[in-house]
This record gives structure tokens, C-alpha cells and sequence, in this order.
């Protein structure tokens, strides 16, 4: 082991006891004394930042493998790049290391001040502006101010290495008073890249030109999108006074970071390209020209949660998915919003787009329909989705399926990963197969092809009947009451026929918890037998004020756990549904301990008056679906 290694493991151990002993944040104010204090005794080194809103890891790999065929070098670990992160970087220099390169936050306004105080880059690099973190800042201007600061603090004797082809990035030259090198696609770039091709199982490559130099740079990378962070970390070895065949040389050693575009094939001949560290909405046009020209036996895209949407997010899901069913064979979409995906099948005629609320299940149908030679592009959030959990579940037992982990750490070296943990399994979507005894589900009981079903949604344990979550099973009682109807039991499900002004319908009280009902009515539906076109669903709505009533024709499952499972469970956002309002807890309570509390007596006649009235408009639903 490197004596680097060794220095690396040793910090390690003492900061865990550290930590253990202060605190987390006590710990991290003292690294970053300690990098102060050790900074001013690394004189002779070279420091180099690298800021921006995209490719910033893999640049700094990539620097890496360039500088250290020229001297010792040090990089700050994975994309660990907040202050204390920064001071363990420095930490780890000695006298014998010749360059310093780390990767800087710009997650928030004034981040990167304490940075560049700590750091004191000679060098910087910037790759590109775009809108990750918006949410923190008032606009993308200010994320440029944020990043730009990188390329003010630069000396007069440095260099800043800046991408001719984003001009907000171009324009950050004005304000600087170290040397310039640009790099980019565009002829007025000092480093240039010509003739970019990578078209899968092909990898990124370019002719690099910079003054009479030119070189062919094959990398070990997937996507035309790495370019400026290729060409950025050319810039910064040409700084340090490298030619453009030692670049390329080191360039080539560097394989892909991991969750960057990373391909990953399993022992059953699938190929997955794993970009699942983060997921902007801004970056997925990049993956998505990746697979367009890919070569593969099929194409499948899996989109898990995406950031930095804003406003009108279901329909931003809709149009994603709109865009992914041009390229691929079949799409699918993970997560709480991933029904809202649905409605694109509607508008495309397409058959081939798929969308589950839980991991597990996106697992359990992406492993039915793959074969070798497909190739699948996961785009997430590592932090929110975890889809190398999809990844892994093909080589070994993966029993935590949890969807809202919320742990930075790689599901690869995750203890908890083997701890049984989320949701159970849905069964096969879609009406894929029928019950193997229809008598044990719903007797002799036979629906007309022309009969409405109405499904009340509820908790069947007598403790939630008059919870938030039970208006569902409310409104249908209502029905059944209003019109004379009888219930009758069945194995899975509570079921009252009758006629509605001549029209028949036929009311539904599924008698498993919310959150399952998917599966269960999923068996209803194949056994009766209805389809979604003949379907209303009824159900509270903590979006809408108390008591308010709202239909709709269709839509996601607007963060309603039983209407998801039900649309995991059809693969079908077409469901009519008569909404109510059921008020939100107060702030910082917790929602799903809001909608399991009975009513107030206030609240309850506020409610009472609502159940009537949301009775009277399923059955204008089912009028107006018969004209």
C-alpha cells in the first residue's frame, strides 16, 4: 500500500473517532481549521478548482489521469466537494505532491467564498452553467455569479480554463486577471475538439487541436456530453505545460465514474448505462442523444426522480416521457411521480411505457422483459431513487426495496442493502392474466360490459372509518344508501349492484389496506370482468381544502399511495375520479398520521356535507358517460 493510501486510511479511522467524540459539526470546523493551518506549508504545489453545474467529477478524474503521469498528484474523493471535504483533500498533501485538485460546491449563494479561501486555486476550471440548485438561488444569473467567483479569485499568474461554447461561461473572462484558455467546439476556442463521435458500444472520441498540435483523444467514456470536461482537463494540462499526446496518453487510463454514464453489464448479457449520481431535468437531453445513436438490440430508458423541474411537474414528466418513447423500445418510469409519465401514452398511441411507484416492482418487471443484448439507460437521483439496486439485483439477493432511503451512500457498499425492507410486490401489470379460481374472488357474479364501477378507496380496519382516509368508502356507502342497494361480501372485496337513473352501476369497498388496493382490484378487474374505461375512483384529496369536491377525467396519483398502487397495477392513468378535499396538517406534522385521525366534530359535518355532494357527482359522472 502507497504511502498515500496509507495517510488516507489513517485520516479515516481518526475522524470517525473524531466525529464520534464531538460531533458531526464540531468535526467538520475542525478539518477545516487544520487545512487552514496546513495550507501556507504547500507552497510549491499547484491547486486547481473545478466549478460548474455539470461534469465537474468526471473533469477532475480525468485531470487526474492526466497530472499524475507528470507528478504526485491528490483529488478530493468521489464528489465529495463541500468545505470539510475540501480541508480533507488538503489534509492529505505533502511536500512530495506536486498538484492539488478538487472539484467545488456551488450549492447555495456564498458556498464557494469559504472554498476558495480554503483552497487558493491557481488554476481554475469551469465547465458549464445550468440550472442545478435553482431552487436555492433566485436565477440562473446568480448561479453564473456564484460559479464565476472561481474565476475571479484566480491570480494574475494563473490560468483559467473556460468553455468557449456556453457564453455565460465565456463571458466570466472579463473578470479575470489570470491568463485565459478556452476550450470548446467553437472556432474561437484556443482548444478545440473536432470530429466528436461516440455511437454505443463505440466510446467518446475526438481530434483535440490547440495552436499547430493535433491529436486523436480516445477515452473510455459514453456520450458526446463529456466534451467540455475532456477538453477541460486538456486546458489545465496544457497550463502545466504538457503536450497534447501526454494529455491524450493519460486521458485514455480514465474509465468512467461511477453513476456517470457508466456502463455496467450483468452476467445475463444486459447492458446498463448507469447515470444515476443526479438527474436535472436540464441533463436529460444529453442521455438521451446518447442512446438515439446507440446501436443495441433494444433500447430501454429507466427515468426515476427528476430535480430541478419547477413548476408543472407532472406535465414536465408527461413530456419526457412523450420524448423517451421516440427513442426507446420501452420506457419506464420509478418513483412518486412516475404516473404522471402515463398520460404520454395516451397523446402517442405508444404500448411500450410502464410506470411503478416502488423500485421493487420497476425490478421485478425489468428483469421479466430483458434479454442479452439490451441496452438500459438508468436516469436518477441517487439520493431519492437508488436504481443501482437494479443493477445489482441481477447479480445477488437484494432484499431492502426501500423508496425513500435517503442516504448518500452507493447501494454497492451499503450495509443495509440485505436488511428485508419497502413495499411488497406488485404482481405482473396490466391484464396479463386471470385468476386460476374466478369463483373465489366474486362468486357467480358477472359484470355487463356497459356497467359503471365505482370504487370507493378506504381502510377496511373499523378503527379508520372516520379518518381523512376513508371519505372513499364514505361516498360509496352514501350511494348505497341513496339508492336502496345491499352489499355483498366477497373473498377480496365488498360489492353493492344496482341501477342509477336506468344506468348500471355497480359500487366497490376493496377490503385490503390503501396502500395495496392496486393488486387487489388489479384480480376484481380480470374476474368480473371491467376495464379502466368503465372505472370511477373515489378518494380523499389532502390538496384540497376541506370539503371541496373535485372531478377529474384522468392524471397521476398526486401523491394519493392508494390511487398510485392502482395505477402501478393497470399502467393506466384513465381512471375518472371524484375528488375530496380532506384540509393538510398543520405544518411539520406528518401526513400520514393526519389522514389515519379521526375528524373533529367540526370537521366531520363540514365532511358529511361533502360526502352527499360528492355522491351526487359520480352519478353525473356516469350520466354524462353514457350520452
Amino acid at each position: 500500500m502507497d504511502q498515500g493510501a496509507v495517510i488516507t486510511r489513517l485520516l479515516d479511522a481518526i475522524a470517525w473517532r473524531v466525529r464520534r467524540l464531538l460531533g458531526n459539526q464540531r468535526a467538520d470546523r475542525t478539518l477545516v481549521k487544520m487545512g487552514h493551518a496546513w495550507r501556507p506549508f504547500l507552497k510549491e504545489a499547484v491547486f486547481i478548482g473545478i466549478a460548474g453545474s455539470a461534469g465537474k467529477t468526471t473533469a477532475k478524474e480525468l485531470l487526474l489521469g492526466i497530472l499524475s503521469t507528470k507528478g504526485r498528484t491528490v483529488g478530493n474523493a468521489e464528489s465529495h466537494n463541500m468545505l470539510p471535504d475540501v480541508a480533507k483533500t488538503i489534509l492529505r498533501m505533502r511536500r512530495i505532491h506536486k498538484y492539488c485538485v478538487s472539484e467545488l460546491s456551488e450549492d447555495r449563494p456564498g458556498a464557494l467564498g469559504p472554498l476558495l479561501n480554503l483552497l487558493q486555486p491557481s488554476i481554475g476550471i469551469v465547465t458549464v452553467v445550468g440550472c442545478d440548485h435553482l431552487a436555492a438561488f433566485q436565477s440562473q444569473n446568480d448561479i453564473a455569479n456564484e460559479i464565476g467567483k472561481l474565476v475571479a479569485a484566480l491570480p494574475a499568474t494563473g490560468v483559467a480554463v473556460l468553455n468557449a461554447d456556453d457564453p455565460v461561461v465565456l463571458s466570466m473572462a472579463a473578470n479575470c486577471a489570470a491568463k485565459v484558455i478556452t476550450y470548446g467546439a467553437s472556432a474561437v476556442a484556443d482548444l478545440r475538439a473536432e470530429d466528436v463521435s461516440s455511437a454505443w458500444p463505440d466510446r467518446l472520441e475526438m481530434t483535440v487541436v490547440y495552436g499547430a498540435e493535433r491529436v486523436r483523444v480516445r477515452t473510455q467514456l459514453c456520450g458526446t456530453h463529456w466534451v467540455p470536461s475532456v477538453l477541460g482537463a486538456v486546458g489545465v494540462g496544457k497550463a502545466t505545460g504538457m503536450s497534447l499526446a501526454e494529455c491524450a496518453q493519460g486521458i485514455a487510463t480514465v474509465a468512467p465514474f461511477d453513476g456517470r454514464m457508466q456502463p455496467v453489464t450483468t452476467p445475463d448479457g444486459v447492458t446498463f448505462i448507469r447515470d444515476d449520481f443526479k438527474s436535472p431535468l436540464w441533463t436529460i437531453d444529453a442521455c438521451f442523444a446518447f442512446m438515439k445513436s446507440a446501436h443495441a438490440a433494444r433500447k430501454i430508458i429507466v427515468i426515476g426522480e427528476l430535480q430541478e423541474v419547477g413548476s408543472q411537474k407532472g406535465k414536465k414528466y408527461s413530456r419526457t416521457a412523450s420524448l423517451a418513447q421516440k427513442i426507446a423500445d420501452i420506457t419506464i418510469f420509478v418513483g412518486p411521480w412516475a404516473s404522471s409519465a402515463l398520460k404520454a401514452r395516451q397523446l402517442d398511441g405508444g404500448n411500450a411505457l410502464f410506470a411503478f411507484s416502488h423500485i421493487r416492482d420497476a425490478a421485478g418487471y425489468l428483469r421479466s422483459i430483458t434479454h442479452p443484448g439490451d441496452l438500459v439507460l438508468l436516469k436518477g437521483a441517487n439520493k431519492q431513487d437508488h436504481l443501482h439496486r437494479l443493477v445489482l439485483a441481477r447479480n445477488e439477493v437484494i432484499t431492502c426495496w426501500r423508496d425513500d432511503c435517503g442516504r448518500d451512500l452507493s447501494c454497492g457498499v451499503c450495509p443495509l442493502r440485505n436488511e428485508p425492507s419497502g413495499a411488497p410486490a406488485l404482481p405482473t401489470p396490466g391484464f396479463h392474466s386471470k385468476p386460476a379460481d374466478l369463483n373465489k374472488i366474486v362468486g357467480n357474479i358477472v359484470l355487463g360490459t356497459n356497467e359503471q364501477v365505482i370504487v370507493g378507496l378506504g381502510n377496511p380496519e373499523a378503527e379508520h372509518f372516520d379518518t381523512p382516509h376513508n371519505v372513499g368508502y364514505k361516498v360509496v356507502n352514501k350511494l348505497a344508501e341513496n339508492l336502496g342497494l345491499k352489499w355483498t361480501k366477497t373473498s377480496m372485496a365488498l360489492l353493492a349492484r344496482g341501477t342509477a337513473n336506468g344506468r348500471p352501476i355497480c359500487l366497490i369497498k376493496d377490503q385490503v389496506p390503501m396502500n395495496l388496493i392496486g393488486s387487489s382490484l388489479i384480480q376484481l378487474a380480470a374476474s368480473l370482468p371491467f376495464t379502466v374505461a368503465q372505472c370511477i375512483l373515489v378518494f380523499d384529496d389532502l390538496e384540497q381544502s376541506l370539503g371541496a369536491i373535485r372531478s377529474r377525467l384522468h392524471g397521476g396519483a398526486g401523491g394519493h399511495r392508494g390511487v398510485a398502487s392502482i395505477l402501478d397495477a393497470f399502467q393506466s392513468d384513465a381512471f375518472r375520479r371524484v375528488k375530496v378535499g380532506v384540509g393538510k396538517p398543520e405544518q411539520n406534522n406528518d401526513r400520514a398520521e393526519y389522514v389515519l385521525t379521526p375528524f373533529d366534530p367540526a370537521s366531520r359535518i363540514v365532511i358529511d356535507q361533502a360526502i352527499e355532494i360528492a355522491a351526487t357527482r359520480v352519478l353525473k359522472m356516469v350520466a354524462e358517460h353514457h350520452k
